[in-house]
């Protein structure tokens, strides 16, 4: 049990180690551009995402099977997060003015998805589940993270409520992604505000016969 347990949390650390190194590479490859040819950015975000892509594939080539199921959606949000920080602040230096813009494009697209939620045939906890944790995400708690923490929050939120917006809804997929919501929100310290996210997949597992 510790052997896996070890093994387990050696495996997070190399694909974090990736994620955060993949992310600076594109950061490098935007501010080059941006000072090689300023103006022009638009041109060059196309291939940004394909020199993104090209290095994905090489980083996923290294790794042994096991650890390319949990780095290959999230080095695919980098790039997509990364390209549209790109296109929208195609001239900008100033990168809080760019953290911006990516926050307000995952809490658009969340916003648009419990409206639709809400309004559409999905069962009654599902609407909730929904609703409650976009009002988590707006909460000051987490308003208040670090930059790199919050978009974190938001990314997986943004992937539970796709899932509950999905016309075919994966049940355990959504009671995991809350749990994995829960268990970061506890790490950064807000342990009241966690307990509710845990509270949120006991009673979606409850209502769901899970």
């Amino acid at each position: 049990m510790r052997g896996t347990l070890t093994s387990s949390m050696c495996d997070l650390a190399i694909n974090r180690d990736n994620e955060v190194g993949f992310s600076e590479y594109m950061d490098q490859s935007a501010d080059f551009i941006r000072q090689v040819a300023p103006g022009s950015g638009a041109e060059y975000a196309e291939e940004l995402r394909d020199g993104a892509s090209k290095l994905k594939q090489e980083t996923m080539a290294k790794l042994k099977h096991g650890l390319r199921g949990q780095l290959d959606p999230a080095l695919d949000k980098i790039i997509k997060r990364k390209v549209e920080d790109f296109e929208w602040n195609i001239e900008g230096k100033d990168m809080n003015a760019t953290t911006y813009n990516t926050v307000n494009i995952i809490n658009s697209n969340i916003s648009k998805s419990v409206l639709q939620i809400t309004q559409s045939g999905k069962d009654a906890n599902s609407k909730q589940t929904a609703q409650k944790l976009q009002e988590i995400i707006n909460s000051d708690e987490i308003k208040g993270l670090p930059e790199e923490s919050r978009l974190d929050v938001l990314d997986q939120a943004d992937d539970v409520i796709r899932e509950l917006e999905a016309p075919v809804t994966d049940k355990g997929k959504v009671h995991r992604g809350l749990k994995r919501i829960g268990n970061f929100i506890s790490s950064v310290g807000f342990k009241v505000l966690a307990e509710t996210v845990a509270q949120l997949a006991v009673e979606y597992a409850k209502a769901h016969g899970m």
